[in-house]
């Protein structure tokens, strides 16, 4: 296939579109429809860890999403910023049909003669956010884009016939991703639902042997959490940092999700950085990145927004994983935290948490069950990257056309 065959559009040409309502949030529920935020926006799709839910209402009917409906984020960071940055193009996952669209989002529907799947990738392909950004307008934090300067954006197309192929060809990657997420999900959930049966209910293997001691089994004790963690990150500074060491800023660590680190660019490195080691724990202790908890494969840098945790005796390093996962955890931390701007949590306010601790035997049990279920979610992440990187490298080539479909 050659350039030849594609045409040029403008993208208020073949689309339709709808605004999101801006939602009271005085009026949010804990269940009901869920509403799709920007901040619910992953990369490429919307995550319904942090979902916040609205009674349903039949004036809402006309902002009802379906999968695969094209979102564009219309307010948002500048580039400095990419897990956040205005113009951001995402797909609706299945698990988000029929949730209401809020504000600061466009929904643009394709017209008859063009491929929905078809053009989410075109638009990634294009660039279509460095376009945005480049034609922002706000303040220093934020950027906002208008519908007139998004409608305006030219690309190349092809025709309906190769725009099936090439989306066919593109979704397969998508799909395997989506599949090893659902695994992973699976995963995550029996590790948590371990976790429960074992220390809040006390289920534990041989629990019906054990004498029940002040309302928790004996040999266990209530401690603070300072008597099993210590702090293992070490302060470096930007000049120090070398190629081979990772950079993991808090954006990168997904929340509620046991999917090990990713990283990014070295070059994005803030200037307030500490070292972190493999195994050890990334906490998130700032708001809103309370449930952002990472156990780390490699060895790296993160910011100073994180604590790097680890356990005191490796034995209950599982044990401590699942615990910082806990509501509990997140309540605690958003209790103490302090500062109006952007609330975070001091280290030594931190670990004056009250904890149940098990003895060492069962916390060895316990992470002799965990490990096979985190090496297997640690592997599909890994597919997963490996995944998506020959998805993006095939995108520009087969939108320009130079691979024929």
């Amino acid at each position: 296939m050659s350039d030849m065959e594609t045409r040029e559009v403008k993208l208020g040409d073949i689309v339709k579109y709808n605004k999101g309502y801006a939602f009271k949030s005085s009026e949010y529920t804990d269940e009901g429809v869920m509403v799709v935020r920007v901040t619910d926006f992953t990369l490429d799709s919307i995550s319904d860890v942090d979902a916040v839910y609205l009674a349903p209402d039949d004036r809402y009917d006309k902002f009802i999403l379906k999968t695969n409906d094209i979102l564009i984020q219309t307010v948002g960071s500048w580039a400095n910023n990419p897990n956040s940055i205005v113009g951001k193009v995402v797909r609706v996952p299945n698990q988000c049909d029929s949730a209401y669209l809020n504000q600061n989002i466009v929904r643009i529907i394709p017209n008859n003669d063009f491929d929905n799947t078809y053009l989410f990738y075109a638009l990634r392909a294009n660039q279509f956010s460095t376009y945005c950004v480049l034609r922002g307008q706000g303040a220093a934090n934020q950027a906002s884009i208008t519908l007139d300067t998004i409608f305006r954006f030219k690309f190349k197309v092809h025709n309906f016939a190769e725009q099936k192929r090439i989306a066919d060809i593109l979704s397969a990657y998508d799909n395997l991703i989506e599949n090893n997420n659902k695994r992973i999900r699976l995963l995550e959930q029996m590790a948590e639902n371990l976790y429960k049966e074992w220390f809040v209910r006390f289920r534990f293997p041989g629990y019906e042997d054990v004498e029940i001691k002040n309302d928790i089994p004996k040999n266990w004790s209530t401690r603070k959490l300072k008597d099993i963690v210590k702090k293992s990150g070490k302060f470096i500074k930007r000049e120090n940092l070398t190629e081979n060491l990772k950079y993991v800023p808090i954006d990168c660590i997904d929340s509620k999700t046991m999917v090990l680190l990713k990283n990014d660019d070295l070059e994005n490195a803030s200037s307030s950085l500490q070292t972190f080691k493999t195994n050890d724990i990334l906490f998130g202790a700032m708001r809103p990145y309370f449930h952002k908890v990472s156990l780390s494969h490699f060895d790296g840098v993160t910011r100073t927004t994180c604590f790097v945790i680890a356990p005191k005796k490796k034995e209950y390093k599982y044990f401590l994983y699942l615990l910082l996962f806990q509501e509990a955890t997140v309540n605690f931390a958003t209790t103490i935290s302090v500062g109006s701007t952007m609330p975070y949590v001091r280290w030594e306010d931190f670990i004056r948490m009250n904890v149940v601790v098990p003895d060492i035997e069962t916390a060895k049990k316990f992470s002799m069950e965990i490990d096979p279920l985190m090496k297997v979610i640690q592997n599909l992440s890994e597919i997963n990257k490996l995944l998506a990187r020959q998805r993006d490298l095939l995108l520009p080539r087969l939108m320009s056309g130079k691979l024929e479909v």
